[in-house]
C-alpha cells in the first residue's frame, strides 16, 4: 500500500474478541498500531490518536451508536461497526450516525480486514446479511432527483462509490489518474449536496442506483 500506515482503534467489551481482532490487524502492512478500548468512554478518549475505528454496539457504559456519532463528528474518524446485531433499525441508526460500514462478527476474518481498510479509505461496506435489510434493491427506470442532474459518466462514478470502491480502484476501472478521480468526486459531492463520499454512496443506494448485493469492500 502506498498510503501511510494507520492507527486502528478496536472497541469491544469482550477481551478475547478485542485482542483477537487487534492481533489480526497488527499483521497488516498498512496498520502501524492498534489501540484497544472496552467501553464508550475509553473509545472516545482514544479517538484523537487513531485513523479508523472498529466498534461493537454492546458496550457496558453507553450505546455503541452514540460512540459512532462521537467518533464521526469529533474528530471525524471513519467507523466500521462490527457486531452480532442484524436488526434493521440498528443498521439504519448506525449509518445515520455516520458509520462507513456495518458487518457481522461471524464474517470471515479476511472480509473483516478488507472492510476496515475500505472504511479507512472512505468507502462504504455493508455485510451481505444486513445490506438487504438496510437499503432497497430495486433500481428505478428513471433516476430520481438529485441523481437526474448527473451525466452518464458521473452516474458511473457514483455507482462505483456506492459499491464501496476506493479512489485507486475507481481510477483503475475508469482508466484515469487517481487525482482525476479525487477531483471528480469533489465535484460530484457538490452536485449532490452531500458532505462526503459515504453520504453520496448512501444517497445513491437509497435512491436505488445500486443494490445491496453489490456492497462489498
Amino acid at each position: 500500500m502506498s498510503s501511510p500506515a494507520a492507527t486502528v482503534l478496536v472497541v469491544d467489551d469482550h477481551p478475547v474478541v478485542r485482542r483477537g481482532l487487534a492481533a489480526m490487524l497488527g499483521l497488516e502492512d498498512w496498520v502501524s498500531r492498534v489501540v484497544e478500548a472496552g467501553s464508550v468512554r475509553e473509545g472516545a478518549g482514544a479517538a484523537e490518536r487513531v485513523d479508523v475505528a472498529v466498534v461493537d454496539l454492546g458496550l457496558p457504559d453507553d450505546d455503541g451508536v452514540e460512540l459512532v456519532r462521537r467518533l464521526r463528528h469529533n474528530p471525524g474518524c471513519p467507523v466500521l461497526v462490527l457486531t452480532m446485531t442484524r436488526d434493521e433499525g440498528v443498521v439504519r441508526a448506525c449509518l445515520a450516525a455516520g458509520a462507513g460500514g456495518y458487518v457481522l462478527k461471524d464474517s470471515p476474518p479476511d472480509a473483516v480486514i478488507r472492510a476496515v481498510r475500505t472504511v479507512l479509505d472512505g468507502g462504504l461496506v455493508l455485510g451481505p446479511e444486513v445490506a438487504g435489510a438496510a437499503l432497497p434493491t430495486a433500481r428505478p427506470a428513471r433516476l430520481p432527483a438529485p441523481l437526474d442532474r448527473l451525466s452518464p459518466a458521473d452516474v458511473r462514478l457514483l455507482t462505483l462509490l456506492a459499491e464501496g470502491r476506493t479512489n485507486p480502484r475507481i481510477a483503475t476501472e475508469l482508466g484515469v489518474a487517481e487525482k482525476t478521480v479525487r477531483n471528480r468526486v469533489s465535484s460530484l459531492l457538490g452536485v449532490l449536496g452531500v458532505e462526503d463520499r459515504v453520504q453520496a454512496a448512501l444517497l445513491a443506494r437509497e435512491k436505488g442506483l445500486t443494490g445491496p448485493d453489490r456492497a462489498s469492500g
